[in-house]
């Protein structure tokens, strides 16, 4: 007893006086990949990575508070109320009980190897490693159980709630529509009471806010009222994790409604795909809305709407992100740099770009004359190498990707294209 509380001394005082921020930040970021990569059910899954990444940094901010307590061991925290939430995600997905455990039983693997490698290099003698490692060891798999059993219980009364009366089988017509198990559009619109056989649009609503609370009431009104603005005749919601909601909608006419982004709230954003007819335009407008999401969290301006008619080319590249590389970088030399001179060029190309032949046009929408715009001109063809009418279409999507990811673009991975690496102490 005597050794593990002077493990336990050292260890509270290592973490209080030690440990920055931004180790902390790195160590929640290494964890949730960890987790996350290690169960395939869940890496492609927005929703899912973002609860899982909250439920990670809440649990060891209590893992933290509990330090203080002289009477508490290091890792003995309540569970965060962000896990709890991360467990109903995994039971509205459809998921069995087994991906909870194996989900926790990789944090718990992702930590130990992080224990191991701290203690290797920690500046104490070999015996005092030993004892760290003995009460480290004995400590993350005592909250690790312990939290799995109380995440297995909320799960079960999850899936208990969801496998009886109306919602569950709108979320499982839902899903058998999404996996292609279900391809009859009149059989799906009878068991939904929403007409999937007509032109659906298709929204996917979220947040990262952490000031909204957990498994918030507000998608579904914000929903209903996103729909009442586009003219929208029926709606169909789904929630898709504890910040998230699925949302499918047809309108009075069959062309895009606008979504109105006024009526989005602070720290809510919302994704749009583009109308589709029937079952098959149901799934396509759904993953289309995904799309635009995935783009919408790693763009460089976080926008309240962003629809995917306006990044569809740009989906498209960043599925290779070599190839989008090589693009910004052959089409933009010389107006990557992050000075004020490079971003004014770049905002000209766009204006020129957009008005092809028109001077006056592109001036009038930057508001400067036009022998500015006839100067800038050249300055970009000397810059890149190139007349802008050689590759207009070449130089406009370079500008997209660039425009969107900002000087990321040139270090964009996709989500479910990222190793699980190493964390960089």
């Amino acid at each position: 007893m005597a050794s593990a509380t002077r493990a336990e001394e050292w260890m509270r005082s290592y973490v209080a006086e030690s440990l920055s921020h931004a180790d902390i930040a790195r160590f929640v970021d290494y964890v949730a990949q960890s987790m996350g990569s290690d169960v395939p059910e869940l890496s492609t899954d927005a929703d899912v990575r973002r609860d899982l990444q909250l439920a990670v940094r809440s649990q060891f901010r209590n893992i933290l508070a509990a330090r203080q307590s002289d009477n508490a061991a290091l890792w003995d925290a309540p569970v965060a109320a962000e896990a709890h939430s991360l467990a109903r995600t995994i039971a509205r997905r459809g998921l069995e009980l087994r991906v909870l455990s194996h989900l926790y039983h990789a944090g718990h693997r992702a930590v130990w190897r992080f224990v191991a490698d701290f203690v290797s290099n920690a500046a104490v003698p070999e015996d005092f490693k030993v004892e760290l490692v003995v009460m480290m060891w004995k400590q993350t798999s005592e909250i690790m159980n312990s939290m799995l059993e109380e995440l297995a219980a909320t799960y079960t009364c999850e899936r208990e709630r969801l496998l009886s009366g109306t919602f569950s089988m709108r979320v499982n017509t839902v899903r058998e529509i999404l996996d292609g198990t279900l391809n009859d559009a009149e059989v799906a619109s009878v068991q939904l009471s929403y007409p999937v056989h007509r032109v659906n649009t298709a929204l996917v609503l979220w947040t990262t806010d952490h000031a909204i609370s957990i498994d918030s009431r507000i998608f579904e009104p914000l929903a209903s009222r996103l729909a009442r603005s586009a003219s929208a005749t029926e709606i169909l919601c789904i929630p898709s994790g504890a910040r998230g909601l699925w949302v499918w909608m047809v309108a009075g006419h069959d062309e895009e409604p606008t979504i109105d982004s006024a009526l989005v709230p602070p720290g809510v954003r919302v994704a749009v795909g583009r109308p589709g007819q029937g079952i098959d335009g149901f799934r396509r407008a759904h993953r289309e809305a995904l799309a635009a999401q995935e783009i919408a969290m790693r763009a460089q301006q976080r926008i309240p709407v962003t629809s995917y008619r306006d990044i569809e080319l740009v989906s498209m590249l960043v599925s290779r992100p070599d190839a989008m590389n090589t693009l910004i970088e052959r089409e933009l030399p010389g107006l990557l740099v992050d000075d004020e001179l490079s971003a004014r060029l770049r905002k000209t190309l766009r204006a020129v770009l957009s008005c092809p032949g028109n001077l006056e046009a592109a001036a009038s929408q930057l508001a400067v004359h036009k022998n500015t715009v006839r100067y800038r001109i050249q300055q970009i063809e000397e810059r890149i190498g190139q007349r802008i009418t050689s590759r207009s279409l070449h130089l406009k999507l370079a500008l997209d990707c660039f425009d969107t990811f900002g000087a990321n673009a040139l270090r964009y991975v996709p989500s479910e294209q990222k190793d699980r690496g190493t964390l960089v102490k």
